[in-house]
């Protein structure tokens, strides 16, 4: 596991050094789109950033979605390794109480609480599994938003949304052939 991580750190460092060489070659020319760094970050998270020139912030959102998903695949498997000590623990409680006629109170009191304590402990692994794919999701979203609102600066003119015009009647237009002295003329489009 250890390796494919630093694979992916690698991987992730040599994407960002081929884009810097390639942006100081070919200026890009074309028309820019927030949406364009969306979608990538939504697919990669990072990706989009890298793709803004955003070299320090896309590294960063790769490595703590990295680090995120990583403790969220430990979480899982100790989740698994804690169902089945729980198991375990549940099956020696009822093979001793079906095996014995007349079992021993203080045994039975013993493999109780040893059953009781792995599902505390695994009721600790679910909750912090939780907590885990919480933070992940957050991340996700947060990190979604925040390329949205750098793409909208990274857009530039090409800017998308509401383009809202509002002129009154009053002012002088050669279109306008009747000037009455209340009203307004709404202009919007919308760019997406």
């Amino acid at each position: 596991m250890k390796k494919f991580v630093l694979f992916c750190i690698f991987l992730f460092g040599l994407t960002s050094i081929y884009s810097q060489e390639q942006t100081t070659v070919v200026p890009e020319m074309r028309d820019r789109s927030r949406w364009d760094l969306v979608w990538r970050s939504a697919v990669l998270p990072g990706w989009g950033l890298l793709h803004a020139k955003e070299y320090r912030k896309a590294r960063f959102t790769m490595v703590i979605t990295s680090i995120l998903v990583l403790s969220e695949l430990k979480g899982h498997k100790e989740e698994v390794e804690r169902k089945e000590e729980f198991e375990n623990s549940r099956n020696l409680f009822i093979a001793y109480s079906n095996f014995y006629p007349q079992p021993d109170p203080g045994m039975i009191i013993f493999l109780a609480n040893y059953q009781h304590s792995k599902q505390d402990d695994l009721e600790g692994v679910r909750s912090r599994n939780d907590l885990r794919l919480a933070l992940l999701g957050a991340k996700y979203i947060l990190q979604l938003a925040y390329t949205y609102w750098r793409g909208v600066q990274w857009e530039g003119e090409n800017s998308a949304g509401f383009d809202l015009n509002i002129r009154t009647y009053s002012q002088s237009d050669v279109r306008d052939q009747v000037r009455e002295p209340f009203g307004m003329d709404l202009k919007y489009r919308f760019l997406f």
